[in-house]
């Protein structure tokens, strides 16, 4: 229930749909005369869509999240396990009917498994994902990876699928029931960069320890910004800034995470 829910109202968080709620509150304002409430509403709804394009301001809320967490210290330690979180995936009904694996924009979370895979030989890697559909259709992110790993010639070592989570939450849970999480273990966790706050604290919240930050898919620097006009790519990073937000507030409310910003 907790997924449909926030997947329903998660589309009053898409920035292409707030400038026609704005519209409809002008609307409903002219007709009963409200026009202050009218005017700056039919303002806000033409504003919004440019300020998103305005990289110095839209890009920033994204660049704090990605800021947040540094990738841990690795060190001589002995790892444990990677833990990849799923989310890297592309559509399961254009790899089913193509019967090939496809990948989607947070791929690098897959590249930076292998490059740990072959710092670490006899490390484990468990793919922790079902789907994040609201109706899951085709292929399932594991039936990608598999198909993907098939293609690569496989990974030589333990390879091992979480199948059943769809939301971050989740993911901690299940992968425990995988993985023996004993405390003075130590566990790498790749995810992208934004999504690693809301990340560290529902494992902290599930209970793990010993858990090592390792963040990816970086979409902002690490100062500044990369344009200083563009729609497209403002509205992206505003996607996400919204979407990680309402999630890192709503997992602390209802005790999915151990902290209202990890860090």
């Amino acid at each position: 229930m907790f997924f449909i829910l926030s997947k329903t109202f998660g589309l009053l968080l898409e920035p292409l749909i707030i400038p026609y709620l704005f519209l409809a509150v002008g609307l409903f304002a002219r007709w009963r005369r409200w026009r202050w409430i009218m005017r700056l509403s039919f303002l806000t709804a033409i504003a919004l869509p440019l300020g998103y394009g305005f990289l110095p301001v839209s890009s920033l809320p994204l660049q704090f999240l990605e800021n947040r967490i540094a990738r841990g210290d690795i060190g001589q330690r002995h790892i444990d396990g990677i833990i990849v979180l799923g989310g890297f995936t592309g559509n399961g009904i254009v790899a089913q009917s193509r019967d090939h694996y496809t990948l989607g924009g947070a791929a690098e979370r897959f590249t930076a498994a292998l490059t740990l895979a072959r710092a670490h030989p006899d490390t484990p890697i468990l793919f922790s994902g079902f789907s994040g559909e609201l109706i899951q259709r085709g292929w399932r992110e594991s039936d990608n990876i598999r198909d993907l790993i098939k293609q690569l010639g496989g990974l030589n070592r333990t390879v091992l699928y979480e199948e059943n989570s769809r939301n971050t939450y989740e993911n901690a849970m299940n992968s425990r029931q995988i993985l023996a999480a004993e405390p003075g273990t130590n566990w790498i966790l790749i995810t992208s960069a934004n999504h690693m706050p809301r990340a560290i604290g529902s494992f902290a919240a599930a209970g793990w320890s010993g858990i090592i930050p390792y963040p990816v898919d970086f979409q902002t620097p690490k100062t500044g910004y990369t344009n200083l006009w563009d729609i497209s790519k403002g509205t992206s990073l505003m996607r996400r800034g919204l979407h990680e937000y309402a999630g890192l507030l709503v997992y602390y409310l209802l005790g999915r995470s151990a902290a209202l910003l990890p860090d």
